[in-house]
Parts: C-alpha cells; sequence; structure tokens
C-alpha cells in the first residue's frame, strides 16, 4: 500500500462467526463498553451462507450496536478459519495501520485495549511487530494475533492455509519469536462461556507432526520480516543468531513427538464424536491431501541431498493421514535400502505389492498387444491413404 493510503491509528478487528448471535451481543457489548477511541477502530465478519440464525439476526437489526463500524460479510463455507480471515483482510482494503484476529466468543475486559495496542505500534516505526493479548486459556500461545500491516505485507498471509483447525496461532508466534519482534500485550480477553471444543478437529497426530516438519517454512518467514526491517548489517546479524537459536530450540521438540498424547489431546477438545470424524468431508480431505503431498514434496527434496533418515521423517508423517500413497511406500522404499535397511525394504514393498497388485504378467501382454495394434493401424491407414491421389 501507499504509505498515503494508510489510515494511521486504525486498528482493524478481522472475525468469523457461525449461529451463536447470542454471543456476538456480548461481544458487541463489551467492545462498546471498552474501546477508548471508536471511530479508529472497524470490525470485519464472515458469515457462511448458510447460517441462517445469525442471517435472521443481522436482518432484524439485532446485530448493529458494537460501537465500533461493523462491516459483514456473506460468503461460502469454507474448509477452514485462514480463508475466512484472508477474505475480510482484502474486503478491508488493508488500509488500518494495525489487524487483529478475533474469535466470536471472546470479549474485551481491558479498557482502552485500543490504546495500549497503538501504543505498542509506536514502538515499531517499520510497522513490523506481532502483538497478543493475555489468554488464560492458552499462555503458551499467540492465540488472537495483532499484526502490524507491514507484517502482513511482508508474508502476503495471515495465516498459511495450511490447517483446518488449531496451529494458525502456534505459526505466526514462532514467525514472531525467531524473528525478534513479538509482544505480549497486558489487555485481558476472556470466553464468555470458558474454553470450548474445536470445530473440524480430527487426525490430530498427523497435524500435530505435519506443523513440528514445516518448521523450515517458518524459519524462511521469519528471515522475511527481518529482511524487510531495514536493520543495520550490525543489527541483521543478531537477529539472525537469534532465529537460529530460537530454531534450534524447536528442532529439539520434534524428538519429543507423541502420537498417543496427541491422540489423548484430540479426545479432549474435539467437539465431534468418533463417527462424526470418520464421516468423509470434501473441505477436509482437500487439506489433508495438500498438506501430505507438501510432506512428500519435502521428502524428496531431502532424498535430492541424500539425506534419506531425514526423508522418511516426513513420509512417516504421511503414514499418520488417513490418505495412503502408493509413491511415499516406495520412497520410503527406497529411503531404507540407501541407508542398508534392506530386510525392511524388502518387507515394506511386499506388504506394498499386496495392498496395490501390479499384476505385471498381464501388463506386459497388454502393453505387447497394444504395441500391436497401434502399429497395425498405423500401417493399414498408410496402406489405404497411399492408394488416393490428392485433390
Amino acid at each position: 500500500m501507499n504509505e498515503s493510503q494508510i489510515h494511521r491509528g486504525e486498528i482493524c478487528l478481522i472475525m468469523a462467526t457461525r449461529g451463536r448471535p447470542e454471543f456476538l451481543t456480548e461481544v458487541f457489548a463489551a467492545l462498546k463498553s471498552t474501546t477508548a477511541q471508536p471511530d479508529k477502530v472497524s470490525l470485519w465478519l464472515y458469515v457462511d451462507e448458510d447460517d441462517a440464525i445469525t442471517r435472521k439476526a443481522i436482518d432484524s437489526s439485532a446485530l448493529n450496536d458494537a460501537g465500533v463500524k461493523v462491516n459483514w460479510h456473506i460468503g461460502p463455507n469454507t474448509s477452514g478459519l485462514c480463508e475466512t480471515q484472508h477474505t475480510l483482510w482484502r474486503n478491508s482494503g488493508k488500509t488500518a495501520e494495525i489487524f487483529m484476529i478475533l474469535a466470536d466468543d471472546i470479549c474485551f475486559m481491558t479498557s482502552g485495549w485500543d490504546d495500549i495496542i497503538r501504543d505498542t505500534s509506536k514502538k515499531f516505526p517499520n510497522g513490523i511487530f506481532l502483538a497478543c493479548p493475555y489468554d488464560p486459556t492458552s499462555a503458551d500461545t499467540c492465540t488472537y494475533p495483532i499484526f502490524g500491516r507491514r507484517w502482513l505485507e511482508t508474508l502476503q498471509y495471515i495465516f498459511p492455509g495450511h490447517f483446518p483447525y488449531w496451529w494458525d496461532d502456534r505459526w505466526v508466534h514462532q514467525i514472531g519469536e525467531m524473528a525478534g519482534c513479538y509482544v505480549r500485550l497486558p489487555i485481558d480477553l476472556r470466553p464468555i462461556r470458558g474454553k470450548g471444543k474445536t470445530r473440524r478437529m480430527r487426525d490430530l497426530p498427523f497435524w500435530a507432526r505435519f506443523f513440528q516438519l514445516t518448521l523450515d517454512e517458518r524459519k524462511d518467514s521469519a528471515k522475511k520480516i527481518i529482511e524487510a526491517m531495514n536493520l543495520t548489517p550490525e543489527e541483521k546479524s543478531a537477529a539472525l543468531k537469534n532465529l537460529e537459536q530460537h530454531a534450534t530450540e524447536l528442532e529439539k521438540q520434534q524428538e519429543k513427538f507423541s502420537d498417543l498424547y496427541t491422540i489423548f489431546q484430540e479426545e479432549r477438545f474435539t467437539l465431534h464424536t468418533p463417527e462424526e470424524r470418520r464421516a468423509f468431508n470434501p473441505g477436509y480431505f482437500k487439506k489433508e491431501a495438500d498438506a501430505v503431498a507438501l510432506m512428500i514434496q519435502f521428502a524428496q527434496w531431502r532424498m535430492a541431498e541424500k539425506k534419506f533418515a531425514d526423508a522418511i521423517k516426513f513420509l512417516d508423517a504421511t503414514f499418520m493421514s488417513n490418505i495412503r500413497l502408493r509413491q511415499a511406500i516406495d520412497l520410503k522404499v527406497q529411503c531404507l535400502r540407501e541407508l542398508g535397511k534392506n530386510s525392511e525394504a524388502d518387507k515394506l514393498a511386499k506388504e506394498t505389492l499386496a495392498a496395490w497388485p501390479e499384476m505385471n504378467f498381464f501388463r506386459r501382454i497388454f502393453r505387447f498387444l497394444g504395441m500391436v495394434a497401434t502399429e497395425g493401424k498405423t500401417m493399414i491407414i498408410g496402406f489405404l491413404q497411399s492408394g488416393k491421389k490428392p485433390k
């Protein structure tokens, strides 16, 4: 954005909501009573097209009084919150100086919360920072991230779009810490009915492992943030050193992964029954398929670098998903052979053949017959054409 287009001091709140206008009424009341400069705050809300309850409340003017300017967007049901947030970010015009992600069941408890955010922004005149208010339900994660506008301009996303649930907040949190521009704010946000259950949650072991193994993406993003800060050579060197130190600590956490613990977490926090989680969902399937494809791509890159043990970590992650790909198993067989684990490779190859029979004998016959049929057809057509005179 051109600097002249930015509305100084303006805070844009981004929120997705579904099916609970009674919660929004409380959220709006808290917003109205705690905002110091309401003329410099805008609220953008995404509502699903099929959310009849919320749409009825909007049409009845029951959700008009938030004390700030409210903007509604009615759109299709998405496979993740990220898509709704990006839509609102684009529709807002991106002219605010600060953007904050909120949930539809969270109330501001701190009066003048918006001035606290503005004062924090002044400490980062380059417009690149990540901040987070106090969250009693998740003290170690940037649950409701606050972005300086140039952070978003640099990365060109609010969240990466990989995940159907969770992880997005932790993704940006780690980037902020690695880039050295993350701050906690003395702003109190409280859930209306306490910590609730998580929609869309399923296959938590796979997504937890996927998050760990995509650390390199977050490192690259942190480097982009540092590059955009226009630091002196000495400051940049110190920032990159801090990045590597944080990344090393995060890499150590990868070795502590426990699929049993993540299963416990899934059963603890999911909103849905096992039957509901097993039901086919096209939107979720696409998210998982994209994630599995990325894991295989990362594995291939490691194999090209002869890092076969590392490649197996990515391939094993795909086996935690509901999607089984022959190519992933074949790549693991190749890695095992390169590591000298031939007996293990032979066993896996045999299991793969049982799951995906190749029928090589019949394939060779059909390939031969197909070649004869194709060549024969070509000869016949050529013979027939040779006797015709051109017009």
